[in-house]
């Protein structure tokens, strides 16, 4: 697993982590958005699915990895309306800067290949202290969590053994050298 935090930006990048590890930290949340696919362009965002708290356990068992890319993001409260241009734009990974208030969400999440690569933006580090409890298993290693807050260096967990890495947007040179 390769983890990375840029608290500047409230994001995190991470390669080992699967949609299906997200649901105990979505169980507040009332559903999410889906965007799978390409992110469209300025002029025609591609579109998106709004799913509830409900259909999410069925949603971890199908096989992300093969939607490719795609985006999602929790919210709250009402659901937003099923062609919103402002939650089409936040799916849209070139201008997204973290978790759209409207949705009054904790995550925004972008995936390539589910479990490969994970680009996630957040609300409040408390969410994903508690996302990565959970999604760790005590076989890869034990990760400092608050020198992982403090961002900075990226970290490689293997075989119960943490390793300093380069922080990278980079997952395919990181894995190249590692696996």
């Amino acid at each position: 697993m390769y983890i990375w935090h840029d608290p500047a930006e409230r994001m995190l990048v991470a390669s080992g982590i699967e949609f299906k590890d997200f649901l105990p930290a979505l169980s507040m949340a009332d559903g999410i958005v889906l965007r799978q696919g390409s992110a469209g362009t300025p002029r025609k965002p591609a579109s998106y699915q709004i799913l509830t708290h409900q259909q999410l356990p069925a949603l971890a068992h199908e096989d992300m990895s093969a939607c490719g890319s795609h985006a999602w993001a929790d919210w709250q409260g009402a659901a937003p309306a099923s062609h919103d241009v402002d939650v089409a734009a936040m799916l849209d990974h070139r201008g997204a800067r973290g978790p759209l208030p409207a949705l009054r969400g904790r995550f925004l999440a972008f995936v390539h290949d589910d479990g490969w690569y994970l680009k996630l933006f957040y609300a409040a580090w408390e969410d994903v202290a508690a996302l990565l409890t959970g999604a760790i298993p005590p076989s890869l290693g034990a990760l400092d969590m608050h020198a992982l807050q403090q961002g900075g260096d990226g970290y490689w967990l293997q075989d119960g053994i943490l390793d300093l890495e380069l922080a990278s947007h980079d997952i395919d040179s990181v894995l190249n050298r590692r696996l």
